[in-house]
């Protein structure tokens, strides 16, 4: 049960940061290339008029809140299964090393990913909606300043994206370096990528 603990929770700890840091990724690919892109989008006609260069990022940040959106329900499964796999590990091998640290490097991951789903992500969304409608009925005016407070919204979501990913970093290494040194200790886990692989006792 313990070797199924370690692999469902270096598994799942894997994906959680992979899905975490996708929107980033794409967020860094998609940028750079719209402001060198004739990108279009109907409807949208008088704002990319007025401001073309504003209008190209718009259309790439909806792409890239697609990412965001398609991997938050990813991660808020994957961090469940995290969890629920490190207490098993904790539970078969009390005598781990570093559990408390761990504990607390994926409580505060959990909870910044929830404040970024549930509160974060959900106010961005909110404002950049009502800033494409002024953008689709051609105010750029309006747009401009509704894209204030889309700003503000995505430096928050930032935070939270980064303190999660922060802290699954801190949780990955804190665990690899734990199976390291407690490979050889009775009744200690070890990780399924240390030399062996295997639990003594």
């Amino acid at each position: 049960m313990l070797r199924l603990a370690d692999l469902v929770f270096w598994l799942s700890a894997s994906l959680w940061l992979a899905f975490a840091l996708v929107g980033g990724v794409a967020a860094m690919a998609i940028f750079p290339a719209a402001r060198e892109l004739p990108l279009g989008m109907e409807g949208y006609e008088g704002f990319m008029a007025a401001n073309p260069e504003q209008a190209r990022l718009m259309i790439a940040g909806h792409l890239v809140e697609r990412v965001f959106l398609l991997s938050d329900g990813v991660r808020m499964v994957v961090a469940a299964v995290a969890a629920l796999a490190l207490l098993g590990q904790l539970a078969f091998a009390p005598k781990g090393g570093f559990p408390r640290l761990r504990l607390a490097a994926i409580a505060v991951a959990a909870g910044a990913l929830l404040i970024g789903t549930l509160w974060a992500q959900p106010g961005f969304s909110e404002r950049d909606r009502a800033y494409r409608g002024a953008a689709r009925a051609g105010d750029a005016a309006q747009a401009m300043e509704l894209k204030k407070g889309v700003d503000e919204s995505h430096a928050t979501a930032s935070r939270a994206a980064s303190t999660e990913v922060g802290a699954l970093l801190v949780l990955i290494s804190l665990s690899a370096l734990a199976g390291g040194r407690s490979g050889g200790a009775s009744g200690a886990w070890r990780s399924p990528f240390s030399a062996s692989g295997s639990r003594r006792g």
